[in-house]
């Protein structure tokens, strides 16, 4: 009885090595894995494509932070004081390309960007401006470069016409920007000086 309990013993272990044997490596280096024998990538893994924006932004490449930055900048200071209450309904246009926690955080803030006085709104109004805003990235000097931050300067110039087109003026200023890898980039932080 003795020689049989330690026979089922002795089977028992021996298989159980056996067992976890086979669940290591082939011992060539190589464990099993589809990408290992160029079989499909996991599907998590990929890429899922950027989220869609509203028609305004057609033209703005949210994988490159630069686009993203004057897509914002070109959409926050371009207004129609006619219609626009004040710079806030600009920056709800704008609010897509920005990082949700920051806009939420200052979108307030926004009504005193731009270099604009209430007598200078009001001017416009009353003459049916339209207002936009062109901007581009300057050669100036910005932080260094990360792998999920992107800080530039921007040249930004408001052109105010009449509904005819005819131009009223125009005001060039420079606009601080950082973007934020958030999946895709969104604008982070924004100043004008």
């Amino acid at each position: 009885m003795m020689t049989r309990t330690r026979n089922t013993a002795a089977a028992a272990l021996l298989a159980g090595a056996l067992l976890l044997a086979g669940c290591g490596s082939g011992g060539d280096g190589h464990d099993d894995h589809p990408l290992d024998e160029g079989g499909p990538a996991d599907s998590s893994l990929t890429t899922p494509p950027p989220p869609p924006l509203p028609g305004a932004f057609a033209g703005v490449d949210q994988n490159d932070p630069e686009s993203v930055m004057v897509g914002a900048a070109q959409a926050l200071f371009s207004y129609a004081p006619a219609e626009d209450a004040n710079q806030l309904a600009a920056a709800q246009r704008a609010a897509p390309l920005f990082d949700e926690r920051y806009y939420s955080e200052n979108s307030g803030s926004f009504i005193a960007l731009a270099p604009i006085t209430g007598k200078q709104w009001q001017s416009w109004a009353d003459e049916g401006a339209i207002v936009t805003a062109s901007a581009s990235v300057t050669s100036d000097e910005h932080p260094a470069d990360q792998p999920a931050k992107v800080s530039r300067v921007l040249a930004v110039t408001q052109t105010a016409t009449t509904p005819e087109g005819k131009p009223l003026s125009s005001t060039t200023f420079a606009a601080y920007m950082s973007a934020t890898k958030l999946g895709v980039w969104r604008v982070s932080a924004v100043a004008v000086r």
